[in-house]
């Protein structure tokens, strides 16, 4: 059962108000200016049409028994104008507070995106943070501009009753003190059931995430033919369905439960306003209260009433949506681990480019095991390296420190003789490129996926054709319509597919665009036949032009022109030396190669 406890100085804590007014001047100041006009505008024309309407009846009833009908028709007039005037502003106004929530919601979509790209690759496999993110990217669609209609809201609300409160004033200064404490119960409810269901789903982010993921699964392209072909459909379609009925459950039962409560306090408030207007009857009764100001209050106090509950849903729809908005500042709180030096600290003179791993050992955040321990790399300029190791040796670990997506605990990685920790993180990640073995397929035009190797360079049509051409990737480009203005995938209209081992040749190719000092390839010739692969790296050195090259391969006949091999293996390197050398120790290496 929800404890029905209130705090003001909770409610006030835990509205961020400050923040999210804050941000929505900062947004756009003059927007917020404009609307908040708008806002005074129209509650000031509404005050007039009440006050012209007021007019029109008090001339009715106390024009003269003649013929005469021009101060009638001047005073219809006067309450058809303003009555115009109101509904002009009120439809200008709602154009005005649609564009100031475009203007919102876009920049919080953007600071959103913007931040998480600076948040360490380590988010990315931290469920916390996955759940953080998820919640946050929810509120971001929506929740900052409905802080602003509630803002309004209230504003708009607290102007009516300004105007109201001293009409009831005037009829008995008790009726504003009973309006509001007839309201609080309901306002109290509300904000304690939207505390509720926030903390409800906090705490079954998880499963959502897990219900959004089997969703991807049924409905995603890139799960479609597995599922198709072990007839899978079913069964993901059966845990999807028990997760939601879970969720569905525990909604509905939030919802049954707050519905019992407001019906309670509807039937004692609604009990309430009938026995003050009984109160203000017997005063009629008594000759304290007159016939008009029964009249006047059957009028006011009804809309009033309205009035404050629409006050009452607004501040509880503020609370509601501020703790939403606080997922979105929680994510804005996240700064990145992995420390970044200055941008000059990169282009300083080295005795040389050879990239060097020394005594290296790195264990994932919140493990209680190394994956690596006191490993000894060295990748000289303008060489290639080869890396072997059986499954879970540890290799793709590795090359994600070379790519500093971690830092190591123990030792370091080095180019020359700097400390890659030294050094500004985006301009030592644009001296490595790197093929991944889950590498991404951009449905993009093939120019521009061959372009994003080096996004930041100048377009350069003839640096395109050379690494396609250098990656095997030019026959097939060279066949489409377009040839490489051709969108690739089947996500978009006029969109091509292709095999998979054209994707990784377009990722090779990718690689082989950028101006990286040293070209990463794990497993990126996996999708090849073994004469395609040795075709691409029989003379990769010449298609390299001087730079380094670390190739992790299962094949290991294509690791055999390597400068120097290193071989892992329970978290270490255990051998290394060119292949001739290995096979001639008898060791792991000449064991994978010969079985």
């Amino acid at each position: 059962m929800i404890n029905i406890k209130f705090n003001v100085k909770n409610l006030y804590r835990n509205l961020y108000l400050g923040k999210t007014l804050n941000l929505i001047w900062q947004i756009s100041p003059v927007q917020a200016t404009v609307s908040l006009l708008f806002l005074l505008s129209e509650n000031i024309c509404w005050i007039g049409t009440m006050y012209t309407l007021k007019l029109l009846i008090d001339r009715l009833i106390n024009r003269p028994v003649t013929h005469n009908t021009d101060g009638i028709t001047a005073a219809i007039l006067l309450a058809g104008g303003v009555a115009i005037l109101y509904g002009c502003v009120k439809s200008i106004s709602s154009f005005v507070n649609e564009r100031q929530s475009a203007a919102v919601n876009n920049y919080i979509d953007k600071q959103i995106h913007q931040h998480t790209i600076g948040l360490d690759y380590s988010c990315y496999e931290d469920p916390a943070y996955l759940d953080i993110l998820k919640r946050a990217r929810e509120a971001g669609v929506d929740r900052p501009y409905a802080v602003v209609l509630s803002l309004q809201e209230i504003g708009r609300n607290v102007a009516m009753l300004a105007s109201m409160g001293y009409i009831l004033i005037s009829i008995d200064w008790i009726l504003p003190p009973l309006l509001c404490l007839f309201v609080a119960p309901l306002l109290i409810i509300r904000i304690k059931f939207s505390k509720s269901l926030y903390l409800w789903q906090r705490k079954h982010t998880g499963i959502e995430r897990e219900a959004s993921y089997l969703s991807s699964l049924i409905t995603g392209d890139m799960s479609a033919k597995e599922i198709r072909s072990f007839s899978l459909g079913q069964h993901l379609l059966t845990k999807y369905g028990k997760i939601k009925e879970t969720l569905l459950t525990h909604q509905l039962k939030h919802s049954r439960r707050r519905t019992v409560i407001e019906l309670v306090s509807t039937i004692v408030t609604t009990a309430a306003f009938f026995a003050v207007t009984a109160y203000i009857i017997f005063g009629i009764m008594n000759g304290k209260t007159s016939v008009g100001d029964i009249a006047v209050f059957l009028v006011i106090f009804p809309q009033s009433f309205s009035v404050m509950q629409g006050l009452a849903g607004g501040i509880s729809g503020l609370y509601q949506n501020n703790r939403y908005l606080a997922d979105i500042f929680a994510l804005f709180k996240l700064k990145p681990t992995i420390e970044s030096a200055a941008f000059t600290a990169l282009t300083e003179k080295r005795e040389s480019n050879d990239f060097v791993v020394e005594n290296l050992s790195f264990k994932y955040p919140h493990a209680t095991e190394y994956v690596l321990e006191n490993i000894h790399l060295h990748i000289p300029a303008g060489q290639v390296i080869g890396l072997v190791g059986l499954n879970g040796a540890g290799k793709s670990t590795l090359i994600k420190l070379l790519c500093r997506l971690y830092d190591p605990l123990e030792g370091m990685i080095r180019i020359g003789n700097k400390d890659i920790r030294e050094l500004n993180i985006n301009e030592y990640r644009s001296k490595v490129s790197v093929v991944f073995q889950d590498f991404v397929k951009y449905n993009l035009s093939a120019n521009e996926n061959i372009r994003l190797g080096n996004i930041h360079a100048p377009f350069n049509p003839t640096g395109i054709k050379k690494a396609a051409e250098d990656a095997g990737a030019a026959t097939y480009i060279n066949d489409f319509p377009d040839q490489y203005d051709t969108v690739l995938g089947r996500t978009f209209e006029n969109g091509h597919e292709i095999s998979i081992g054209q994707w990784q040749r377009l990722a090779i190719a990718r690689a082989f665009y950028s101006k990286s000092q040293l070209v990463i390839l794990d497993e990126a010739t996996s999708a090849l036949d073994t004469i395609a692969e040795h075709e691409l790296l029989a003379n990769i050195k010449q298609k390299l032009g001087g730079r380094s090259a670390l190739v992790i391969s299962h094949r290991l006949s294509t690791i055999q022109q390597a400068d120097l091999i290193y071989v892992m293996g329970d978290k270490k390197i255990i051998e290394y030396g060119t292949h001739e050398m290995l096979i001639q120790k008898k060791g792991t290496y000449a064991a994978l190669f010969k079985s």
